[in-house]
């Protein structure tokens, strides 16, 4: 279709069989396309295509902007629905299943409106934007997709508001290779890997999402991942709520994080980030580890309730931890150890059933006008003759406990 405004099509099966299915014997490869300067509506159609190069349903080109609705895109051998070359469209109610490449395919400034498709059981992604492709998506099913539910790569840029990205045989979302992107108000469960992943210089915006019940971690940013995770609802995932590593440095705030099955965030092999006024709690094991290298800054968080150690710095965990609430863990509220060397400032640490901090095995630290009460066996004096001895030249001012200890 070319050139053609407000012509209809519906109710109709479409149909590209090629006899010969690669592109050697046919130079169209898709079985609808739509180009520069056509907005037809296409409406109630099923539309199927065993051709594996090229799309069922191509829109591309300035001025392409069709209205496809209530369409079923199935069982083909290639990529579903492709747009690309800045064409537009609103696309809404379709099915788009069971087909050999993505579900959906936007590139090259793309820039549709997508809404409550039903995107599932793809035989390789779901729904994939790249190569600055943008659009926007609303309320859509994404689910149970081999590969994740939602990539984005290479300056891609799309706004997913409302969706549910679900039951993926790898990831939910997989932002990399310097991709972007706005996630906000999604539902993102049920994953076999992480709900989201973050790599490669990648930079999107996660926010108010619901993020539950991964059978890996919730949100994973690693490889010199950026991106800012806020506001959003972590919890129920086996593996960290949060986790960051390899050079990695996200912005992660206002989130909380709980009922997680293993640490709420774990920061590792050098990962930084700013980590402020999340709420952490009543996970299995540490509220927030910090090891190998690694040197975030946590500002202003709550972290309680948990199983385990409120914030566990080992094996050359550095950073900062300043004016946040730690309170009632299972054991200490700090602790510190072999090679670790954060600076501790202005905390609030109690109601911990063993000791406010805790350092042991070598565990360094500048450690300053902290409020430490209130806990079990607050810091046994043996404890207070290796903390201070090995901190050797490190310093170590108004510790002072309410619980009977002031050093």
């Amino acid at each position: 279709m070319e050139g053609s405004e407000d012509a209809y099509v519906g109710y109709m099966t479409i149909r590209f069989n090629p006899d010969d299915k690669s592109a050697q014997h046919h130079n169209a490869h898709h079985c609808l396309e739509i180009t520069v300067n056509c907005s037809p509506n296409i409406d109630h159609c099923i539309i199927r295509s065993t051709c594996t190069v090229g799309s069922a349903v191509c829109v591309s080109g300035q001025g392409a902007c069709p209205s496809i609705k209530h369409c079923n895109i199935s069982d083909c051998e290639n990529v579903g629905l492709y747009i690309t070359d800045h064409a537009q469209g609103i696309y809404e109610d379709n099915e788009i299943s069971n087909n050999a490449l993505a579900g959906i395919w936007v590139k090259n400034h793309g820039n549709p409106i997508i809404r409550r498709n039903h995107i599932h059981h793809g035989r390789d992604v779901g729904v994939f934007t790249f190569d600055h492709g943008m659009g926007y998506f609303e309320s859509c099913n994404i689910h149970r997709n081999r590969i994740a539910g939602f990539e984005v790569k290479a300056y891609a840029n799309p706004t997913v508001v409302r969706c549910e990205i679900h039951h993926g045989q790898t990831g939910g979302i997989y932002v990399h290779e310097k991709g972007r992107g706005q996630f906000i108000e999604n539902k993102i469960y049920a994953n076999n890997f992480a709900g989201v992943w973050i790599t490669s210089n990648s930079d999107p915006t996660i926010r108010g999402n619901a993020i539950f019940n991964g059978n890996q971690g919730g949100v994973y940013i690693f490889g010199d991942g950026r991106g800012l995770i806020e506001g959003n609802d972590i919890h129920g995932n086996a593996l960290a709520g949060i986790q960051i590593r390899t050079n990695s440095c996200p912005i992660v705030r206002h989130n909380k994080i709980h009922d997680g099955q293993h640490g709420g965030i774990y920061v590792h092999e050098k990962g930084q980030g700013v980590i402020e006024e999340n709420e952490v709690y009543s996970n299995t094991l540490a509220g927030v580890w910090v090891t190998t290298g690694s040197t975030p800054v946590l500002r202003r968080n709550r972290i309680h309730s948990g199983k385990q150690v409120g914030v566990y710095f080992y094996d050359n965990g550095h950073g900062v931890l300043e004016d946040n609430d730690i309170y009632n863990h299972m054991y200490s509220g700090v602790q510190i150890r072999t090679g670790s060397n954060p600076k501790i400032r202005r905390n609030k640490i109690w109601g911990g059933q063993n000791g406010g901090i805790l350092v042991y095995n070598s565990g360094l630290g500048f450690i300053e006008d902290n409020e430490i009460f209130d806990n079990v066996y607050g810091v046994s004096s043996d404890t207070l003759v290796r903390l201070v001895s090995g901190l050797s030249e490190q310093c170590v001012k108004k510790q002072c406990g309410l619980a009977g200890w002031c050093f």
